[in-house]
């Protein structure tokens, strides 16, 4: 089913077999300008050919952090949101880079809303606030869909996300992303796949020629191991 927050679900919601901690390892298998490089960087070529190099050698290289998962009141599985975009920053940048993290009241995600839902005071929010050295990042989930296979055994969910960057003496940077995730679990671990869909925004030069279509698509693979013991798959 696909939302748009403020209607129906308050956050995407995660089969039971997920709950915990988990260690991931996660690995970019492909990455892509399916449009071409002259919609990467506003056309700066220099730039363009500077971060698709940068992407390349990142191929086939893990990418080790943890992900934890928890129970609401309503008793509903939700991502630690704030603690993973921390380590998912961190991991990828290579070293500890993120100062604090800390969720932001939107008018569709908020701390009151949570509570008088009935998913609790502690309950994760939509929209994150990273706190770095000199720059901060805002990351709000704007949409979202989910689906279970019809055995339990895998899930499949679709986030789109808008990340606003402010550092010192420079212009924000906006940055809006479709995340494509399927898991599907077995006796021993959960394996899955990760598409990264970038857009342009309306804040780009060349927003109306890419006509809403996905101009970066980077493609990863996911094994997550259960730091704590891992559930029973269901029968068949």
């Amino acid at each position: 089913s696909g939302f748009v927050p403020g209607w129906g679900p308050d956050d995407l919601y995660y089969p039971s077999w997920l709950e915990g901690r988990w260690r991931v390892v996660q690995i970019l298998e492909g990455y892509s300008l399916p449009m071409g490089s002259r919609f990467l960087a506003n056309g700066r070529k220099e730039v363009a050919t500077k971060l698709l190099d940068e992407q390349k050698s990142k191929l086939g290289k893990p990418v080790e952090f943890e992900l934890r998962y928890l129970r609401t009141q309503r008793n509903n599985i939700v991502e630690d949101r704030a603690f993973n975009v921390k380590e998912r920053l961190n991991a990828f940048a290579g070293r500890e880079v993120v100062k604090s993290i800390e969720y932001v009241d939107v008018p569709y995600s908020n701390r009151e809303g949570a509570v008088q839902s009935g998913s609790g005071p502690d309950a994760p929010l939509l929209t994150t606030l990273a706190n770095f050295k000199g720059a901060v990042q805002k990351t709000f989930i704007t949409a979202f869909q989910t689906e279970n296979s019809s055995d339990g055994n895998t899930w499949r969910g679709l986030a789109s996300t808008r990340t606003l960057l402010a550092a010192s003496g420079l212009n924000p940077v906006t940055a809006d992303e479709e995340v494509v995730t399927a898991l599907k679990r077995n006796a021993t671990a959960v394996i899955g796949r990760l598409r990264l869909l970038g857009f342009l925004n309306p804040n780009d030069e060349l927003y109306f020629k890419a006509g809403n279509k996905a101009v970066t698509i980077a493609d990863y693979s996911l094994k997550l191991t259960p730091i704590e013991g891992l559930p029973e798959p269901a029968s068949s």
